[in-house]
């Protein structure tokens, strides 16, 4: 592709990699998506919280990266699950296999903004969440005082855990009261924590899945609500969920990695736009010009013109009619098929008919082109009288 243009291969390429470089070298922006994920440092992850609970809340520590049919499968009986993530979504056979992990007496304790389908529909409960701050700037909502978190046990009902405004502050706006048991409320008494028996097990629905961010447990005071929270699930057996998140690493394909990555997407516009630049104007086959060819011209007229022209300045009539009168004579032989050795009545009576033209006229025709023939010198009258019989001849001829 690049043959004999080396030099803009050289160039695509300098550039693709100072962009990766400078990109490289500048600071890195703090990443505010909320991922919830184990092995992430950045204010919505969740490397504090999950560095916290081995030794601490649990003896053993598991970390899932399946669904809930093949973890059902692997724990033993009153194990402790934490699930947190912007939202929850389960179908069928996850629903199904939660309710068996309940049954057999384990602890669910799942944190999202918002739950959603069948999950949602069969426990009969619906979430509210304020997107009324999502555009604003996440600098200025980290200093600003937002909603307060109040537990309702009794040897807490005087704490009371104060959340800026970057913390997404969910409620339940309906749920089950015969079955459900509020824990925690938010403003206006909106409970965000809810729990119920399953069999043997217990379920906690939390609508803050921040309380569990690095950014609210790291240097903050409200990390005792997530402390508080921790012991509820307190366990032997413990097992951190990583396979429904929403930014789980396990499902990313190589273009989103790039996307993800500012330096890879800069240097991937880069190449693609000088990719194509490259193809319209560089991209075109190359070949050396045609030379235009001229036709090969035919020049019997040219020649018959100078040759006549020869002729007639000599003052040579009787040869230009004499010519005249043998192709006159050769065409009559080729169009009616006759013999001209002999100009004879009979003849003159046959082109005549064949021709179409008057017997007299014909016969005109051939007495005036023997006369010529026989003579030793004729003028240039004559010459030009013999043309025109000739020429009407032919013009009024059938053939």
């Amino acid at each position: 592709m690049f043959k004999g243009n080396k030099k803009y291969f050289y160039i695509f390429a300098g550039l693709f990699g100072l962009i990766i470089l400078v990109q490289y070298l500048l600071p890195k922006p703090i990443n505010w998506n909320h991922t919830y994920l184990a092995k992430d440092k950045a204010p919505f992850g969740a490397y504090a919280v999950r560095n916290l609970l081995p030794g601490i809340y649990s003896g053993q520590l598991t970390e899932n990266n399946q669904t809930f049919y093949n973890l059902n499968e692997k724990i033993s009986d009153s194990s402790s699950v934490l699930l947190i993530n912007d939202k929850f979504a389960f179908n069928k056979s996850d629903v199904r296999s939660l309710f068996e992990l309940l049954q057999r007496g384990n602890k669910v304790f799942i944190a999202a903004n918002q739950f959603e389908g069948i999950f949602a529909d069969t426990l009969h409960i619906t979430t509210h969440y304020d997107f009324s701050d999502y555009f604003s700037s996440i600098d200025s909502l980290l200093n600003k005082p937002g909603e307060a978190i109040k537990l309702k046990a009794q040897n807490h009902r005087y704490s009371k855990y104060i959340y800026s405004q970057a913390a997404t502050m969910g409620s339940f706006r309906s749920f089950d009261s015969t079955r459900f048991r509020v824990l925690a409320t938010i403003q206006d008494g909106k409970a965000c924590l809810i729990s119920a028996s399953f069999g043997k097990g217990t379920l906690y629905l939390m609508s803050v899945p921040d309380v569990f961010a690095n950014n609210f447990i790291v240097n903050s005071p409200n990390r005792e609500l997530a402390y508080t929270m921790l012991t509820l699930l307190k366990n032997k057996q413990f097992v951190w969920d990583e396979y429904y998140k929403t930014f789980n690493v396990t499902n990313y394909s190589m273009i989103k990695f790039i996307l993800e990555s500012d330096a890879l997407y800069s240097a991937y516009l880069l190449l693609f736009f000088t990719l194509i630049l490259y193809m319209i104007f560089e991209g075109r086959r190359r070949q050396r010009a045609i030379p235009i060819v001229q036709p090969v011209t035919n020049s019997t007229l040219e020649f018959v013109n100078v040759i006549s022209h020869v002729y007639f300045s000599s003052n040579n009539h009787r040869d230009i009619a004499i010519e005249r009168i043998k192709y006159f004579y050769e065409t009559i032989r080729t169009k009616f098929n006759v013999v001209t050795t002999d100009i004879n009545e009979q003849l003159v009576k046959e082109i005549a008919e064949l021709s179409g033209i008057e017997h007299k006229l014909v016969k005109q025709l051939f007495a005036y082109c023997e006369k010529i023939k026989n003579r030793t010198e004729i003028s240039e009258y004559d010459l030009i009288e013999l043309n025109r019989q000739i020429s009407n001849f032919n013009k009024n001829s059938l053939r």
